[in-house]
């Protein structure tokens, strides 16, 4: 009897650390969007499996990986660049984290300083996966692997050449 309640009890405090763990990590990596994309019904992305869960006020997609989560930024940067002719870290910051939620011009400034670039200087599409790099820092207060940023950004077809 006194070692199935040790047993349980071992598995109740696992099961609390584990719980508390993941509540630790940033909303961006806990939904696979390191990106923090809103939740669209309209948007069917790949990889888009719902919205976040456990939160009074859902607002962010999530994806079943964290590859395709920074697929879909890639793909939304890119269309940025293509569709509305935002190619300075300025531009595409502004439109994707608007100055009514954000210090727009702080958040532009720190990733284009990580960029090695002026905010208002155009960069190119091969730029995407270190632009999303830095964003997800400054979205998490965390890096993301570079190799899963990569993944990601190929997944939605940026060019690297």
């Amino acid at each position: 009897m006194r070692r199935a309640h040790l047993i349980f009890t071992l598995a109740i405090v696992g099961g609390m650390l584990l719980m508390a763990n993941q509540v630790r990590e940033p909303r961006g990596f806990r939904n696979n969007n390191p990106l923090n994309i809103d939740y669209n019904k309209a948007n069917d992305w790949d990889g888009q499996i719902g919205i976040e869960k456990g939160v009074s006020s859902p607002r962010f997609a999530r994806f079943s990986s964290m590859e395709y989560g920074v697929r879909a930024a890639a793909k939304l940067v890119q269309n940025y660049m293509n569709r509305y002719g935002l190619r300075t870290v300025y531009g595409i910051i502004n439109r994707w984290a608007p100055s009514v939620e954000n210090d727009t011009h702080a958040y532009a400034e720190h990733v284009a300083h990580k960029l090695g670039v002026s905010p208002y200087e155009p960069i190119q599409e091969l730029d995407i996966p270190e632009l999303l790099y830095h964003m997800i820092k400054h979205e998490n207060g965390k890096y993301l692997d570079m190799a899963t940023v990569t993944k990601g950004a190929q997944m939605a077809g940026v060019s690297f050449v």
